[in-house]
């Protein structure tokens, strides 16, 4: 049965609502763990939304088991949060563990906890808003691969997270992304956009990823931002940006970017 009128208008200044108070808050944190804190960068995941959950390689999938984002899923906005990933530690540097190991398995090299994040409901109901809700939970998912081995307070964490996506989604960066829905582009007309957006000339320092949707079509489906740990605070400014040693970009010379 479609919704009326009036229920309809107080969804969506529910929404509008908490899509304000994601937005709104401090600027990023500078971050402390209290353990394994001598890595060198951050990967902050974001998702194109659309993309994220128009394929079956999700964030979540594995081979025999493709994720889906919920019939519930917000639509906006559209540039939404994945995670925010520390870089191999240098224990385990030391310990000749191979990057590709940590991308695949993170924290549980160092610590395993299948523990969901001890966050109030109102920071829940916030990174509902703008993370991919799957099958199973990406929050939680994202706390015990990326966070809690380092000893990271949860609340902060995700806060810090959530500000400096709302960092990126108030750029021309994310404007430009927005006016791309529906459009097939050049891989590198995105990356100059990002460029000229964060004032740097590091192109290495966002990483593209792509998949194929229901039609086979390549699409965009995340955008990686690699910043420098000890430089946190300071993003989306040109000075706390990086790249990694390995070029993880997945995007062909053109892609979709996919709209709703």
């Amino acid at each position: 049965m479609p919704i009326s009128n009036p229920l309809r208008a107080v969804a969506a200044s529910v929404l509008f609502a908490l899509l304000c108070a994601t937005g709104a808050g401090a600027a990023p944190a500078q971050l402390t763990p209290a353990a394994y804190g001598d890595f060198a960068y951050y990967t902050f995941a974001l998702t194109w939304q659309p993309g994220i959950c128009s394929v079956d390689d999700g964030p979540m999938a594995g081979a025999d088991h493709p994720e889906h984002c919920s019939a519930g899923q917000a639509h906006a906005p559209l540039v939404g949060l994945h995670g925010l990933w520390p870089s191999r530690p240098q224990a385990l540097i030391e310990a000749h563990v191979r990057v590709q190991q940590w991308w695949a398995r993170g924290c549980d090299l160092l610590h395993h906890s299948d523990a969901a994040p001890a966050l109030s409901a109102g920071l829940r109901a916030k990174l509902a808003v703008v993370m991919p809700q799957l099958e199973t939970s990406l929050l939680t998912h994202e706390y015990d691969k990326h966070a809690q081995c380092f000893g990271f307070d949860a609340t902060r964490f995700f806060t810090t997270a959530l500000a400096m996506r709302s960092a990126v989604g108030d750029t021309p960066f994310a404007r430009y992304l927005a006016t791309q829905a529906g459009r097939t582009v050049a891989h590198g007309d995105i990356v100059a956009a990002f460029e000229r957006s964060f004032g740097t000339t590091d192109a290495a320092a966002i990483q593209l990823q792509c998949g194929k949707d229901g039609a086979g079509r390549e699409v965009l489906t995340q955008l990686w931002i690699n910043v420098r740990a000890n430089a946190l605070n300071a993003f989306p400014a040109a000075r706390s940006l990086t790249h990694t040693p390995i070029d993880q970009d997945t995007c062909p010379a053109t892609f979709l970017v996919p709209a709703w």
